[in-house]
């Protein structure tokens, strides 16, 4: 075991923390615990649950790569330019002045598009994103936030910087679902963590925390 996630009692009510056990675990050592505790600690599955899915599901680069990898021939995407379709097709860009949000789309009602209504389950549940693996219906501690946060902003913000780069390369048109003086700049977007990335397994965490928070996740418990 890489990851732990662990019960903790706050201000008398049930959370969620977590602590990182070696320096070597991954993003998906992360996700692998999270899944575990669920497993061990949910008193009745989620399956027929889809409040979750009315939310905002920003997209890391990782995900858009799983989406395209695991679901791509059933998504029917461009052979040439199967990541720029996808984003296209299957998620919203929305960019105000240099800042960049690429998330899943959404329907007219709100409801993330990979939902079955009628079923009320995740259709692309084998590629779902960071956010949605990473969710758990418990509150949870601030370092346990924070350690979710940075990990999404990180994959969001590589995920920015290949549809920046893959655009030029295709001929220089960004594609936007939605736009307000819009300028995003490759230079916003540096190399990070999750870039030249392909899954979970090569993301270290400690690649991606911030020294603060990393400490904080290896404190002895």
């Amino acid at each position: 075991m890489k990851v732990q996630i662990f019960k903790e009692q706050t201000n008398g009510s049930n959370c969620y923390d977590v602590r990182v056990l070696t320096e070597e675990a991954t993003v998906q050592d992360y996700l692998d615990a999270i899944n575990l505790f669920i497993d061990k600690n949910t008193s009745a599955p989620c399956r027929g649950c889809d409040e979750c899915c009315w939310e905002r599901i920003p997209l890391t680069s990782v995900d858009v790569l799983s989406y395209i990898q695991r679901l791509g021939s059933q998504l029917g995407l461009e052979k040439n330019w199967p990541l720029l379709d996808f984003l296209k097709r299957y998620a919203y860009i929305y960019v105000e002045g240099q800042v960049v949000d690429i998330s899943l789309g959404y329907t007219l009602e709100g409801a993330c598009q990979f939902l079955n209504r009628d079923q009320r389950i995740c259709t692309g549940y084998t590629a779902r994103s960071l956010v949605c693996q990473s969710y758990i219906c418990m509150e949870s501690t601030e370092r346990a936030q924070e350690l979710r946060s940075q990990l999404v902003n990180q994959g969001m913000d590589e995920m920015v910087r290949l549809w920046l780069i893959q655009s030029r390369r295709r001929g220089g048109k960004l594609y936007m679902h939605e736009a307000h003086k819009a300028c995003p700049q490759l230079a916003d977007y540096p190399v990070n963590a999750f870039s030249g990335k392909e899954s979970y397994s090569q993301v270290l965490l400690k690649d991606v925390c911030d020294p603060i928070l990393w400490n904080e996740l290896n404190q002895p418990g």
